[in-house]
């Protein structure tokens, strides 16, 4: 993704501080290579450990125990959420991409498939038969074929493929361009399924999560934020008070 040229103006005064950063973090949001609930959960995070509490400091108008308690309570329910969170992620997705694999998610007879297994599978098959006969496409493709069984297909890993066959001059270009938009696609396919499957398992455990900040925010609040001692001295009940209590009740206290 390309950010407008028309971005890399570097503005001056106080309004041009606010466009230089959205130009920074436009260009950081166009370099993430593949934006989902991971991506999602990362931001809710930061939102709520950092610029939540941060604007709560600042802006409130409320004491300064009030303040303190309502900033430090955003940072713990967003670590709660991302233990919570974060599993659910992983195991859905570990889940979802599982069945794709075994071709369980494929319609019967239907053409759309969620198998990225075997789209990856036909498509090193087509590489490596086009680089039967052009060493320059076996060579330029070797290193991202090792970037694509690391760290899986992704934006970068398309567009390097895509440039390595655009300079492919044989046979077999068209089939390989056929194949690599096949695998695009089913990717494309099974990370947004992931994804909202992910979603639902997550607002299902709504209730739970918010429970689990009930029960533990005070808990580690009462670790964070030390309680005043008291330090007045313990009274105790001296004789001379007891007949003064007595007295004021109209008893009559013998002498000793």
């Amino acid at each position: 993704m390309k950010i407008n040229s028309a971005n890399n103006i570097n503005y001056k005064g106080h309004s041009g501080i606010v466009k230089n950063f959205k130009r920074a973090a436009g260009e950081k949001f166009a370099k993430i290579d593949q934006i989902g609930e991971g991506t999602n959960i990362a931001l809710d995070f930061a939102g709520k450990a950092v610029l939540v509490p941060a604007t709560i400091m600042l802006v409130s108008k409320e004491d300064k125990e009030k303040k303190e308690y309502s900033a430090l309570k955003n940072p713990v329910a967003a670590i709660f959420q991302l233990l919570m969170e974060v599993p659910i992620l992983i195991l859905c997705s570990k889940y979802v991409e599982n069945l794709a694999n075994r071709n369980k998610l494929n319609k019967i007879g239907g053409k759309i498939s969620y198998n990225e297994k075997s789209a990856k599978e036909n498509f090193i098959k087509a590489l490596n038969k086009a680089s039967g006969e052009n060493l320059e496409l076996e060579k330029s493709c070797k290193e991202i074929v090792e970037k694509l069984n690391k760290k899986g297909f992704g934006r970068i890993i398309k567009e390097d493929f895509e440039q390595a066959i655009e300079n492919f001059g044989g046979n077999y270009k068209k089939e390989l361009k056929e194949s690599l938009k096949n695998l695009d696609l089913t990717h494309k396919r099974l990370y947004h399924l992931q994804n909202r499957v992910s979603f639902v398992a997550a607002i299902a455990l709504t209730p739970i999560l918010c429970k689990a900040e009930d029960y533990f925010f005070p808990k580690v609040m009462n670790k964070i934020v030390k309680k005043p001692e008291n330090n007045k001295p313990k009274k105790f009940l001296t004789l001379q008070h007891f007949k003064s209590l007595v007295s004021k009740r109209g008893a009559k206290c013998h002498k000793y």
